[in-house]
């Protein structure tokens, strides 16, 4: 019974909250699609959704998140930021994301679940002191890679918060696999809405 697994709509919970955080802006189909390397099929599916749950708007300007969608995403910032684009991490497309309040966690453990899903390499980060550190040593960063650390400073994450940088063949999957390293820490925290989207 191959022949219809073509026809199911593919997305994942980390494309969910991904959309989500995009529309904070009036975003097109067009655009999600290439931003989260999917196919017209599951954006259509994935925004069909989101409007039955009343967590969206379509307009002429695109798609934007009703005032239902910005409380929702109020909700999750508190447990995570959206994913920053950071340059290049061994030529690779890189982004950051900041984890609020992080649970207990191991570093290589966090590395591994990044490089499953998506990821090339990960880089697991922590706030001490004001300093951005690696957790182990509570190295600076600054002295590993000053520039990089330059743009994670400019995201102004508080004390104890974690910072996760991920890198991949493409924007899309080094995206992705930072949301997914952020829904693994804080998956309890992750609003019912968002996980019914994928089931």
């Amino acid at each position: 019974m191959n022949w219809k697994r073509g026809a199911y709509p593919e997305f994942t919970i980390e494309d969910a909250v991904a959309v989500l955080y995009l529309m904070k802006n009036p975003v097109g189909r067009k655009t999600i699609s290439e931003v989260l390397g999917l196919g017209e099929g599951s954006v259509r599916t994935l925004l069909r959704r989101l409007s039955k749950m009343n967590l969206i708007e379509s307009s002429q300007k695109g798609h934007t998140l009703s005032q239902e969608g910005r409380k929702l995403v109020e909700r999750l910032s508190k447990a995570f930021s959206e994913v920053y684009a950071v340059g290049r991490v061994e030529g690779y497309p890189a982004y950051a994301i900041v984890v609020a309040n992080p649970p207990e966690f191991k570093s290589i453990e966090l590395r591994d679940e990044a490089i499953r899903f998506l990821a090339r390499g990960a880089m697991i980060l922590v706030v001490k002191n004001g300093e951005i550190v690696f957790p182990e040593d509570e190295r600076p960063f600054r002295e590993t890679m000053p520039e990089l650390a330059e743009r994670l400073s400019l995201l102004a994450p508080e004390e104890g918060s974690l910072i996760i940088v991920t890198w991949a063949e493409n924007s899309a999957n080094a995206m992705k696999s930072a949301y997914h390293v952020a829904l693994a820490l804080k998956g309890e925290e992750v609003p019912e809405e968002i996980k019914s989207l994928v089931r």
